[in-house]
């Protein structure tokens, strides 16, 4: 009885084993079909990142990598441009700004150095006053464009000599007497 417990334990024993071979087996497959899924996917994963990174590159990136002969050649272009239009210089003739000199006791005509059409000007009772455009209080008269007058005196203002002139009326203009003083802008003398 005993070889017969020795005999059956043996064939247990070589049962168990075989069956732990047969799992062990079954999982080596299983893992190796688990790696190769994961592989797989993984070089798919590295195709479309390969893609999304060609398709972001900026054309000028992507005209270098497919055609640099024409990329080198079109910066070529540009360089030999660019250092014509550089080494090409300048005129030669200066030109020269009339500066119009203004001068107390000359006589000038008002004219709105900025309007299309004529318009009139207000004289102020001090210089730049910028208030007295809301204020009519503060406005001497109005003088239309056109109107004869005499500069008097020059004021500087914000770092501009002779910004402000004050000029006197010379003869009855809108509602501007004659002989009436105010300030308006030098730039509004012709």
């Amino acid at each position: 009885m005993s070889e017969d417990k020795s005999t059956e334990s043996g064939e247990v024993i070589e049962n168990i084993k075989e069956s732990v071979e047969e799992v062990v087996e079954d999982v080596k497959e299983s893992v190796e079909e688990v790696v190769e899924d994961i592989k797989e996917t993984i070089e798919e994963v590295a195709d479309t990142v390969e893609s999304a990174i060609d398709d972001a590159k900026p054309p000028l990136m992507k005209l270098k990598d497919e055609n640099p002969k024409l990329f080198y050649g079109a910066i070529a272009g540009i360089v030999v441009i660019l250092g014509a239009v550089f080494m090409s210089g300048g005129d030669n003739a200066k030109q020269h700004v009339s500066k119009v000199t203004y001068t107390v006791g000359q006589s000038y005509t008002l004219h709105a150095a900025n309007a299309l059409t004529d318009t009139t000007l207000k004289i102020l009772k001090v210089p730049g006053q910028m208030a007295s455009f809301d204020n009519e209080s503060d406005v001497v008269c109005n003088a239309p464009s056109g109107t004869p007058v005499i500069a008097r005196s020059f004021q500087d203002a914000f770092g501009t000599k002779q910004l402000f002139v004050q000029v006197e009326v010379q003869q009855e203009a809108g509602d501007c007497r004659q002989g009436v003083k105010g300030w308006t802008l030098k730039t509004n003398l012709k």
